[in-house]
């Protein structure tokens, strides 16, 4: 019961934003869209993280965030981005830096992530993540 509310809150969600994209061309998307998803993943707003994934890997991200009570994001930035198929698919490495108590140690997660271009009315629209988030060490 309680993921298929989660699904319908992620499915509204990027509906929403789908529908603010067709206003704004592919090229310019990505950019907000990144920065969106940094900004929700550095301040532990998962479920609005989890709407930036295509929904096979949204649903999984969210429970394994969820899971991760003492999880402590310290940071998020972007190492590397790479532009392809005329614009519509991007291609980024983030890093992530964070503990988990009762540890102190900071350590850093790298996430690779593809990202790609959806026209409006298929799936949500806009830019999606089309790979599944990585795992904790």
């Amino acid at each position: 019961m309680h993921l298929r509310i989660v699904a319908s809150l992620l499915l509204l969600l990027g509906l929403l934003l789908g529908g603010c994209a067709a206003f704004n061309p592919p090229e310019k998307q990505h950019r907000e869209a990144l920065d969106d998803f940094i900004y929700a993943l550095r301040w532990q707003l998962y479920p609005e993280a989890a709407a930036f994934f295509v929904p096979a890997h949204g649903v999984p991200f969210l429970d394994q965030m969820e899971k991760i009570t003492d999880l402590n994001v310290t940071e998020v930035r972007q190492k590397r981005l790479e532009v392809r198929d005329e614009g519509l698919r991007v291609d980024t490495l983030l890093e992530m830096d964070y503990y988990i108590l009762p540890s102190t140690t900071l350590k850093t997660l790298r996430i690779n992530q593809t990202w790609r271009y959806f026209a409006p009315g298929t799936t949500a629209g806009g830019f999606l993540i089309t790979t599944p988030f990585p795992a904790f060490p």
